[in-house]
């Protein structure tokens, strides 16, 4: 939830926002934020050279694969 501060000056009919500030500023962002092992649904435990993320139905999430197996590979039109 949000928080909205304002300071609001009066002139005659004019209304001028002098501020207004929602939420906390990102001051700072670090290069770990823009990791994939850092998304919810991603689990790249035991991730080598080589891994491809498949989906696990049963898990609910993509995990990190070196066998790929069951699967068909449509590579479409070029």
């Amino acid at each position: 939830m949000s928080n909205y501060n304002s300071v609001v000056a009066v002139a005659g009919t004019t209304t001028k926002v002098k501020k207004i500030v929602v939420g906390t500023p990102v001051r700072r962002v670090t290069a770990g934020a823009f990791s994939i092992a850092s998304l919810g649904g991603v689990d790249t435990t035991g991730a080598v050279n080589g891994s491809v993320l498949v989906y696990n139905e049963s898990s609910g999430k993509f995990e990190a694969e070196q066998e790929l197996e069951n699967t068909n590979f449509n590579g479409g039109q070029y």
